[in-house]
């Protein structure tokens, strides 16, 4: 009875696990980037959707105005709707950027893995208070679909 495996054996063994680790290891990035889309698009869900409350509110109140997405603390994006929760900005691997607060809009971008696209928040009320960006941008397709 062999009390021990074979040079052969081991060497098969080597190259199969080689084998699965060389298709396994790509998947898992694919997988890794998917979650990292799913948890951004749902970011942008509920910014949209914090947004049409707080205008809601607004109209109930007898304001006809937008809500203000910014608090002025540059530590976090959305202070203002996504409360007590809001987003971190600059941080992590989804990063949101506040660019410019004006009157009329407001400008953000958001990057995941060196791709970037920008949010504009336009303050219209005529449009609902929209919360939108360009879509022939890759990643706006991939956030807003």
């Amino acid at each position: 009875m062999k009390k021990a495996f074979s040079m052969i054996e081991l060497v098969f063994v080597i190259v199969i696990i080689g084998i699965l680790a060389t298709i396994a290891i790509p998947r898992l990035w694919v997988t890794r980037d998917d979650a990292l889309i799913t948890k951004a698009r749902t970011q942008v869900s509920s910014i949209r959707s914090s947004i049409i409350n707080a205008y809601s509110k607004n109209i109930m109140s007898g304001i006809n105005k937008c809500p203000e997405l910014e608090a002025g603390d540059d530590k976090y994006v959305f202070e203002n709707i996504l409360k007590p929760y809001p987003i971190k900005a600059d941080e992590g691997d989804i990063r949101w950027h506040l660019e410019s607060n004006s009157s009329t809009e407001t400008n953000y971008t958001v990057t995941i893995n060196d791709n970037t696209t920008t949010f504009v928040y336009e303050k219209n009320t005529s449009k609902n208070c929209p919360f939108s960006c360009d879509d022939s941008n890759s990643l706006c397709k991939d956030l807003t679909e």
